[in-house]
């Protein structure tokens, strides 16, 4: 598995061995959690794998990627994604492993607020993006070369939980803090699910027979940014009222916090980000609904199994 020591890749090596599998952990980074009998390797995806990392390997899961944006010159997002990709394949085709899973993203299809299914046209309009896609044919060029090799593809929406660190890791905080406010509107859908449930939809697809599959993995049920803030509320107990602050004036401010970060006073805040955060993500789970997977967790239950194992720290 590469990208093993990062959010997904952390839970799924747990999960896998807690399972009985054996796994070899790929990543330049030291894991966050280290789990007993897994191999860890220190490599970087940007240059070839050792053959030996995955001799006797079933199937191999690849997870590496640059992808916070903005924060990365554009040529990283190409270099890691797209070298990576080359690499991860040709290590699979040099052990003969014919199962190999990528995690791809929802930004090949770029910004829309339309509803987007896994017949959408992809459009990417960032660097990550267009990276994102042009690994998926590398994968999709590697499955077509061998008779029987099987690829699974997934453009996941927002994955949160244990781990995170991201979107759902800053809006707890900002909400406990109460410093939370709407950027802008508070009806921007935001689509995704918790990182359980898109392992256990990772297994679902592994568990077809389709030699390539192509699917996008959020809750069927569409959930704003007022419809998350009161989940929280609602596990925390805790309702709250955030002002809505009209997006001009934010991004009035992050242009200046942005001076503040050439300055080297750094912080989090860019307007690339607040656009995201005006911007909807409408994903729709199309394959997984019509293959008949049922997703655990709803995004209340998500958040509730979150608290539980995080003592409601939401970390």
């Amino acid at each position: 598995m590469t990208g093993a020591s990062g959010f997904i890749g952390t839970r799924l090596v747990e999960r896998l061995v807690a399972e009985g599998a054996e796994v070899v952990a790929i990543d330049l980074l030291p894991p966050r959690r280290a789990v007993e009998g897994v191999d860890y390797l220190p490599v970087d995806v940007r240059d070839p794998i050792p053959v030996d990392a995955a001799r006797g390997v079933d199937v191999i899961y690849n997870l590496a990627a640059v992808h916070r944006t903005p924060g990365h010159p554009d040529h990283d997002y190409y270099d890691t994604n797209i070298r990576g990709a080359l690499n991860v394949t040709a290590l699979a085709e040099a052990n003969g492993v014919d199962r190999l899973v990528f995690t791809s993203s929802i930004s090949v299809y770029g910004p829309t607020e339309d509803l987007v299914t896994e017949q959408s046209a992809p459009a990417p309009v960032s660097a990550y993006g267009r990276s994102k896609l042009i690994a998926e044919t590398v994968h999709s060029q590697w499955q077509a070369r061998g008779p029987g090799r099987r690829l699974v593809l997934v453009r996941p929406g927002v994955v949160f939980g244990p781990g995170e660190g991201g979107n759902y890791t800053h809006l707890a905080r900002a909400l406990a803090g109460g410093y939370f406010v709407y950027p802008g509107r508070r009806d921007t859908i935001k689509s995704g699910g918790y990182v359980d449930d898109l392992i256990g939809a990772l297994d679902f697809a592994l568990a077809q027979v389709d030699p390539m599959i192509a699917f996008n993995f959020a809750y069927p049920e569409q959930s704003t940014t007022q419809d998350i803030v009161q989940a929280f509320g609602r596990v925390r107990g805790s309702a709250s009222s955030p002002l809505t602050i009209p997006t001009g004036l934010m991004l009035a401010a992050a242009a200046a916090f942005e001076l503040a970060n050439t300055m080297g006073i750094r912080n989090p805040i860019h307007r690339q980000r607040i656009l995201k955060l005006v911007q909807s993500t409408r994903v729709a789970p199309g394959w997984l609904l019509s293959r008949g997977y049922r997703f655990v967790h709803t995004l209340d239950t998500a958040l509730e199994a979150w608290s539980s194992e995080t003592s409601g720290r939401f970390v």
